[in-house]
C-alpha cells in the first residue's frame, strides 16, 4: 500500500524535508514495513512498527489426533472409526471435520481461487474451528479427532506454490496436532476410489494429487516425531487395526491405553 505522508522527511540528498511517499508492507511476523521515498531521489529511510493483533490462547491438554492423505485415502472413515472406538471405550473423544464452517467449505470448492487467498481461507476457517470447539475441548481434556488439520494446507497449498513459511505464519496461533495419522495410498487406488464415488472437486486432478502425496510424504519425514504413516491400500479393518497398534506406541506417555 502507498501514499504520500503528512508529516515531512529530511532528504539527505535535497538536503531539505520533502513530503515523501509511504509505501507500507505487511510482513508474515505481524510488523509493518514503511518506507518513505523522496520525490525526486528515491528511497530515503525505513521504519518497522508492531502490529497489535488478536491474541490467542494455546494452551496444553488433551490429546490432538489428525487424519491426514489424499482425497480417496479413507481419511473420514477411518476418524469416524477411531471416534466410535474411543467412545465406545468411555474416552471424552470430540470428532470435528476441516473446512468447518459450511459457508467457507461451499466457497472454497465453488470458486478456483489463488492459492494465498485459499490458504487465507482455510487459516480462517480452522482459527474458528480451534477457537470454538478443539481448545476448549482440549483444555478439559478430551481427546480431538480430526479430519484434516494445518498439514493439509502444508500439503495442498505447498503444492500449489506457496512458501511453507507463508502458511505457517497465517496460521500463527493455532495448536498443531500431538499425532498425524497419515493415510498413504498409491495415486492409482485413489482416483478408483474417486471414480465409484461420482462426485469429484478441483482438489481431485489426478496429477496434482500425486505431487500432494509426495509432499504429505516429505511432511512425514520431516515431522517424524508427529507423523504415524499407514498403508491405506488394504481393508478398511486393517488399517484401522494397525492405526489402533501405532497409536498404542505414540500415546504411551499420555496415559491413554488402548486395549487392542
Amino acid at each position: 500500500m502507498s501514499g504520500y505522508s503528512r508529516k515531512k522527511v529530511f532528504c539527505p540528498q535535497c538536503q531539505d524535508y520533502v513530503t515523501p511517499k509511504v509505501v507500507r508492507n505487511l510482513t508474515l511476523t505481524g510488523e509493518i514495513v514503511i518506507e518513505y521515498y523522496c520525490p525526486k531521489h528515491g528511497f530515503i529511510m525505513s521504519e518497522r512498527k508492531t502490529l497489535d493483533l488478536p491474541k490467542r490462547k494455546v494452551t496444553p491438554g488433551g490429546v490432538y489426533i489428525v487424519f491426514e492423505g489424499i482425497d480417496g485415502s479413507g481419511k473420514t472413515t477411518q476418524a469416524v472409526m477411531l471416534y466410535e472406538y474411543l467412545s465406545n471405550r468411555n474416552f471424552e473423544v470430540v470428532l470435528v471435520r476441516e473446512p468447518w464452517v459450511k459457508a467457507i467449505k461451499d466457497f472454497l470448492y465453488k470458486h478456483d481461487l489463488d492459492p494465498d487467498a485459499e490458504a487465507y481461507l482455510f487459516a480462517a476457517d480452522r482459527i474458528i474451528l480451534q477457537k470454538e470447539v478443539v481448545l476448549p475441548a482440549l483444555e478439559s481434556g478430551k481427546i480431538v479427532v480430526s479430519d484434516r488439520s494445518v498439514f493439509a494446507s502444508l500439503a495442498y497449498q505447498v503444492v500449489r506454490g506457496l512458501p511453507a513459511d507463508f502458511i505457517m505464519a497465517i496460521n500463527r496461533s493455532i495448536r498443531l496436532p500431538d499425532i498425524v495419522v497419515l493415510l498413504d495410498l498409491p495415486l492409482e487406488l485413489a482416483v478408483k476410489r474417486l471414480e465409484a464415488r461420482g462426485e469429484t472437486t478441483r482438489f481431485e486432478d489426478p496429477s496434482f494429487m500425486q505431487k500432494v502425496r509426495e509432499r504429505y510424504l516429505e511432511l512425514a519425514r520431516e515431522y517424524n516425531s508427529l507423523f504415524i504413516v499407514i498403508d491405506a491400500s488394504r481393508t478398511i479393518h486393517e488399517v484401522h487395526q494397525e492405526i489402533l497398534t501405532k497409536l498404542a506406541e505414540k500415546l504411551k506417555n499420555k496415559s491413554i491405553k488402548i486395549d487392542l
